[in-house]
């Protein structure tokens, strides 16, 4: 078996400034469970219900809604509902009117973690994940993947992949995710032959909040992703790089994007057959549509020294375990 892929979440001082995308969905705050914060974001309209307690224990309804500044930051009025109908009552029309909280500041810090402040007090919010697992263990499952590789390919702007997180295990000492470049999204498991020649491994930096991951790109060259992550999206940088050399990380690489298009329950137990294709020639990997001059003269990288050398570290503990027979 042969894996790699590593994320990054939370925080992440340590990751350059790309875009991302808040998640739609519920939030709470870990250290002070009871409330919760479901959160919906169309286009950049944003629609918030806080349920909570007044001073008395009562719970309460709250909500607000606006437009998003820019694709992180949001801030408008907070209103109170009241005398709604009970549950399987007669339905009665809801008194709604803006409360004396004043407003609602949300600042995304990534798509999963945010900062909400009422009155001057600050809470810590984050994505509620209550049934994916630790941070590897919500990788498994299906992930569609775009690169924009505009900047540095011979002709191709974009290039979409599929990757399979099957399973995590223990390797080494090191705890990673492991699957594949999928042949065929007919199928959803790992074949034989996507795990001999397209294999992949991920690895979850705990004190830095990252996701570092390689890909068995084709023969002679591998993939290096530098990722944050949500739970159901991923955005980031990959690295092209011969096998036996290291990816140059003092330079930018390639925007990624990747989005969960299966579940991990659909992968371990979907009603897709999975086969070994009789493949008559290998897959072309995306460094076929790379220029490889045009790589190396890419713009200077955002990571500093450290974390470039933090990385490469990684990188190459994956590396061992793809290259494992």
């Amino acid at each position: 078996m042969k894996k790699i892929l590593t994320i990054c979440t939370l925080m992440l001082l340590s990751l350059p400034s790309w875009s991302f995308t808040p998640e739609s969905g519920l939030w709470w705050n870990a250290d002070e469970p009871g409330s919760g914060y479901s959160i919906e974001i169309q286009d950049n309209f944003l629609f918030g219900v806080f349920y909570v307690y007044d001073d008395g224990g009562i719970p309460y309804w709250y909500t607000t809604s606006g437009f998003l500044d820019g694709n992180s930051f949001f801030q408008g009025d907070i209103y109170i509902s009241e005398n709604g109908p009970c549950l399987l009552c007669t339905w009665t029309p809801v008194d709604t009117f803006a409360s004396n909280l004043g407003q609602a500041r949300i600042d995304f810090l990534t798509e999963t973690t945010a900062t909400l402040e009422i009155q001057g007090e600050s809470i810590f919010l984050e994505r509620f994940n209550f049934y994916l697992g630790d941070e590897l263990q919500k990788m498994r499952g299906e992930w569609q993947v775009v690169y924009d590789v505009s900047e540095y390919s011979n002709g191709f702007p974009f290039f979409a992949d599929v990757l399979i997180f099957e399973q995590t295990e223990t390797f080494d000492g090191d705890y990673l995710a492991t699957g594949c470049r999928s042949e065929s999204t007919l199928f959803n498991r790992c074949t034989n032959f996507a795990l001999n020649n397209n294999d992949l491994a991920a690895a979850y930096d705990t004190v830095n909040d990252e996701l570092i991951a390689v890909v068995r790109d084709d023969a002679d060259f591998y993939l290096a992703y530098y990722l944050k992550t949500g739970t159901d999206q991923f955005d980031g940088e990959a690295f092209s790089y011969a096998v036996g050399s290291s990816p140059n990380l003092a330079l930018s690489g390639f925007s990624v994007r990747g989005f969960r298009s299966a579940s991990k329950t659909f992968v371990d137990a979907g009603v897709g057959p999975s086969k070994s294709l009789q493949q008559k020639q290998p897959i072309l990997g995306l460094n076929s549509m790379l220029n490889h001059a045009l790589l190396k003269s890419a713009p200077a990288s955002s990571l500093d020294k450290t974390t470039q050398d933090r990385v490469l570290t990684t990188i190459k503990r994956l590396e061992q375990q793809l290259q494992k027979k």
